[in-house]
């Protein structure tokens, strides 16, 4: 809990990503393919034991990938329901709509979480080193930098502070997180007497941590290639508007601190006139964006409501793991990147059926 210099999956200056850190070191083996520009249209189901994959082509055509082993889903937790749904597993009464026959009955796409966050951003007196570097001529400089040296200003994150704080101090894990932005969200390179450059901005941006509202991704159609139903349903909690209007309050107390008082200048949002409950209230319903960390739509567990066991496996399915962000049962109190990077770690390790230590 407090407020930090924020970690990186940044390495010699470009984003670690999935791909850049496991597959490319990967692309040789013998015993990898990877097939791009195709959709896997549906699990390919024997009775309760997946047995592998249907995906189109780009012709059109159909094919098949046939696992000796295990199937593996990692669509996430938008596209990994829909396809255990279109396959059958899901709720009954739902896939019944879609004449989609019903192999195991389970709560796939329910309990949608995700974290929600709105901006108290201030104009700045006097434009900040951002700002300045994204003048054309030093933005080209840096940019060079990054990609030949793999450091300087675009080899790394604008803003590397995070803070995560409590509304109340009887809470066992911070509820709220501050992102602290340096421009607006989409600043333009600028030029002297080609390109008037934009006015600089900076801000805090609190985020609900573990909001109590729950979503919901369905089918709208059979159509493997339909896009999914996603309700988010944020704010349906009464207690999370609450506390997020809560870390907007405390965030505004650490702008207005003296110690800002030569950079800050007139409030941009939500702005001086609103004060009351009611008017944040309504400015969080009308502003609040997802953070995009979107979890718990096949979440693990060991109740009824668990789609997943602990090894991540298809409860009433054999042969079939998802390994994704919706096999998180709860949001954690932070971004959810890493934390998904290190289950698919550990699912690698079960799935060799190696020993695991603690």
């Amino acid at each position: 809990m407090g407020f930090g210099v924020s970690q990186f999956s940044i390495r010699k200056g470009r984003r670690s990503a999935a791909a850049s850190a496991y597959l490319r070191p990967a692309r040789g083996r013998p015993n990898l393919t990877v097939k791009t520009g195709v959709h896997v249209t549906r699990i390919m189901l024997d009775r309760a034991r997946a047995r592998g994959v249907t995906y189109q082509l780009r012709s059109g055509d159909l094919a098949d990938a046939v696992s000796d082993r295990e199937v593996i889903l990692c669509g996430g937790s938008f596209n990994t329901p829909q396809l255990l749904m279109l396959s059958g597993i899901g709720p009954a009464e739902h896939l019944r709509e879609f004449d989609i026959g019903v192999v195991a009955d389970l709560p796939v796409g329910r309990n949608l979480q995700d974290h929600m966050a709105v901006m108290n951003l201030y104009r700045r007196n006097e434009p900040g080193e951002f700002h300045r570097a994204m003048r054309f001529d030093r933005m080209a400089i840096n940019m060079l930098r990054a990609y030949l040296l793999g450091s300087g200003l675009a080899a790394t994150i604008p803003s590397g502070v995070l803070a995560f704080v409590k509304t109340r101090a009887e809470l066992e894990a911070p509820d709220v997180e501050f992102m602290f932005p340096i421009a607006p969200q989409r600043p333009p390179v600028w030029f002297p007497g080609i390109r008037k450059a934009y006015a600089d901005v900076f801000g805090l941006r609190p985020a609900i941590l573990h909001p109590e509202s729950r979503g919901d991704v369905s089918l709208r159609s059979a159509d493997p290639f339909a896009p999914t139903r996603i309700r988010f349903n944020a704010f349906s909690a009464p207690g999370d508007i609450a506390v997020l209007r809560e870390g907007l309050r405390i965030g505004r107390d650490v702008t207005r601190q003296k110690a800002l008082d030569h950079y800050r200048g007139a409030e941009i949002t939500p702005g001086d006139a609103l004060e009351t409950d009611a008017e944040l209230d309504a400015y969080i319903r009308r502003t609040a964006v997802t953070v995009n960390h979107p979890c718990g739509t096949c979440a693990m567990g060991t109740g009824p409501e668990a789609v997943l066991d602990p090894q991540l496996k298809v409860r009433g399915i054999e042969g079939l793991r998802v390994v994704d962000a919706s096999a998180m049962p709860d949001l954690i109190s932070g971004h959810i990147n890493a934390c998904v990077t290190m289950m698919a770690e550990k699912a690698a390790d079960m799935i060799r059926g190696r020993r695991l230590t603690s």
